[in-house]
């Protein structure tokens, strides 16, 4: 799934098709640009729900259309759609993910800030912001969200997001202005006299307002290393305290050589900037957050009797020459774009590891609190503004090479922790 997929989502409802066909409302709903499809039935039948589901799998797969199941999980897997949409109340993403494996969509609702960063824990394609504003058609939701909520929301999220309740052509242009990557459409479409003129109009609103920032463009594409990154074993048993201690060791051991390398640098990138506020923060960012990892690195050498006059490996000497090379380069975007995954990679993974934490004693707790904190979580999003800052005003070249120096950088987080993991 893309996030352009999310773009115009519409969610179904029947009693709201002024008595027409549902596969004809869609049809003519994808026509003028609906990119995404929910089939909503509270009160169907499970055949009936099966059948008509089915027929929508078989109008809108040929189109690339993905079809998306409310809430029901055995609907979804019987009319094999695209995935499933769940609530808070709904089976549990974990149940869902083992029911429909790995390859299908599944989408989260989620009703306040806390839930969106729970979310943050789960490897959903996507989560739905619910709701913004009120709306006739669902009376059980919780407090709206409103737009200086979504925008929190929005930034908060590791995950692409749609924004639900209350979207027409009138509210649409203020939530794609707040960086959501997808409204979910019910009435707006449904209702309309004609659904295809809705949606095209929809669609007109939505190309003038949506913007993908270069982050979040970058996050979607190094996704597969992400993934990769969290379902490694060496994330997995340190998230569970289960890591070998030899293993740990010597990732540390590791990450001390880096971390010298890598704070000199973040000072080298600092002394880039133009002298002024973003100098300062940045420059505030990199001693606080160098002063902070250093504090963790001694009292978990001194806890694990750790010997840290090892040799570089060659993915430590690799990553250090990738860094090095584009800050020696003199191109303060190609320099952030490096720079960037050792602070944005290592702060999901530690908020994915503190929202899925045991209650167990975890030798590794300190590590995980460090990266997790709120203090490297909002120096992280300081950085992340940045980045678009210097990405806007860059030529589409120098975007590309930007995605290419990140991407080099994420798989080289990746393989550092292999190395911890496997020695070589």
């Amino acid at each position: 799934m893309k996030r352009n997929d999310l773009k115009l989502y519409l969610v179904t409802d029947r009693a709201l098709s002024l008595g027409r066909n549902l596969e004809e409302v869609v049809a003519e709903a994808v026509k003028g640009g609906v990119t995404m499809v929910q089939l909503r039935e509270k009160d169907a039948p499970t055949g009936e729900f099966v059948e008509l589901a089915r027929r929508l799998v078989a109008l809108l797969r040929p189109q690339g259309i993905p079809l998306i199941i409310n809430d029901r999980a055995d609907v979804a897997l019987a009319a094999d759609a695209d995935g499933l949409h769940i609530g808070q109340s709904d089976m549990c993403y974990a149940d869902a993910r083992r029911l429909l494996g790995p390859d299908k969509i599944i989408g989260l609702s989620v009703e306040n800030l806390a839930q969106v960063e729970e979310a943050n824990g789960l490897d959903v394609d996507y989560i739905g912001i619910s709701p913004i504003y009120g709306t006739p058609t669902k009376t059980d939701t919780a407090t709206p969200f409103g737009l200086e909520g979504l925008r929190k929301a929005v930034e908060l999220s590791a995950h692409p997001t749609v924004a639900i309740g209350g979207m027409n052509s009138s509210t649409v242009a203020d939530v794609f202005d707040a960086g959501v990557d997808g409204a979910a459409v019910v009435s707006a479409i449904c209702s309309a006299p004609s659904p295809r003129a809705a949606a095209e109009e929809l669609c007109g609103v939505i190309e003038q307002h949506k913007t993908t920032s270069w982050t979040r463009q970058v996050w979607e594409a190094s996704l597969p290393i992400y993934k990769r990154i969290i379902a490694h074993p060496f994330i997995k048993e340190l998230a569970d305290g289960t890591l070998a201690q030899e293993r740990f060791v010597r990732y540390l051991a590791q990450d001390e050589i880096y971390i010298r390398n890598y704070g000199e640098e973040m000072f080298l990138l600092a002394d880039m900037l133009p002298e002024g506020p973003l100098q300062d923060m940045f420059r505030a960012y990199a001693k606080d957050g160098m002063d902070a990892e250093k504090a963790m690195h001694d009292m978990l050498i001194e806890r694990f009797g750790i010997d840290t006059a090892v040799e570089a490996s060659e993915v430590t000497k690799a990553y250090m020459a990738h860094t090095r090379g584009h800050i020696n380069s003199g191109s303060l975007p190609h320099a952030l774009a490096a720079m960037l995954p050792c602070m944005w990679i290592y702060n999901e993974v530690g908020r994915y590891i503190y929202a899925n934490r045991n209650t167990a004693p975890n030798p590794y707790s300190d590590w995980v609190a460090t990266y997790a904190s709120e203090e490297f979580t909002v120096g992280t999003r300081e950085v992340l503004r940045m980045c678009d800052r210097y990405a806007a005003e860059a030529s589409a070249e120098v975007r590309a090479e930007m995605d290419e120096a990140y991407l080099r950088a994420a798989e080289l987080e990746w393989a550092f922790w292999d190395y911890g993991y496997n020695g070589k």
